[in-house]
């Protein structure tokens, strides 16, 4: 806190952090902006950081750097260090080069991007097979929920996107009254 009052310091920028930006934690006062892994500078959630040195780390990075080393050493694999680069063949290695690819036939493809679509990330919208992303009008770019999408020649539609370029024409349907069935304006004389 500073000593005449004003507002206090930010553990890391060392500038006047105010009450609309202040987060506490590590029983410091810190920018939301500035609240980031000292190693990886990932920004940090209050309550889901690790310390060490009075430093803020991401879980992993802590991991990585200060937790148990080795197997069994109460990390996960990717939080596992190691210093030396081992290049001998194991006896345990694979040395058989093998000859034939293993291609599995028959998988669904999506309408949109022609990729493989598994089974976690398949919507089928209008009788065709789309990742989720990949469900988005043609006019606009608009990723669609499958109860909003509309068909016209094949191609999928937003609402708006839609009644605009294949919707009625008239009144009360954007135009203004002026062009109704005649196709001429009011104000012209034949």
């Amino acid at each position: 806190m500073p000593r005449f009052g004003g507002a206090p310091k930010c553990a890391k920028c060392e500038k006047s952090v105010y009450m609309a930006e202040e987060l506490k934690a590590l029983s410091k006062i810190w920018h939301k902006t500035c609240f980031k892994c000292t190693h990886c500078n990932k920004v940090l959630t209050p309550g889901r950081e690790a310390e060490h040195d009075d430093k803020p780390y991401c879980k992993n990075c802590y991991g990585k750097h200060y937790g148990p080393k080795g197997v069994g050493g109460g990390a996960t694999a990717g939080c596992l260090a190691t210093t030396t680069e081992d290049n001998a063949v194991s006896k345990f290695k694979n040395t058989h080069e093998g000859t034939k690819k293993v291609v599995i036939e028959g998988q669904d493809k999506c309408y949109t991007c022609g990729k493989t679509v598994y089974a976690a990330e398949k919507l089928i919208v209008l009788n065709k097979i789309f990742h989720k992303p990949c469900v988005k009008c043609k006019g606009c770019e608009k990723t669609m929920a499958p109860g909003d999408v509309l068909e016209h020649e094949n191609e999928i539609y937003c609402k708006n996107c839609h009644a605009r370029n294949f919707g009625p024409k008239g009144v009360g349907f954007g135009i203004s009254a002026a062009t109704l069935s005649t196709g001429q304006y009011a104000g012209e004389n034949n």
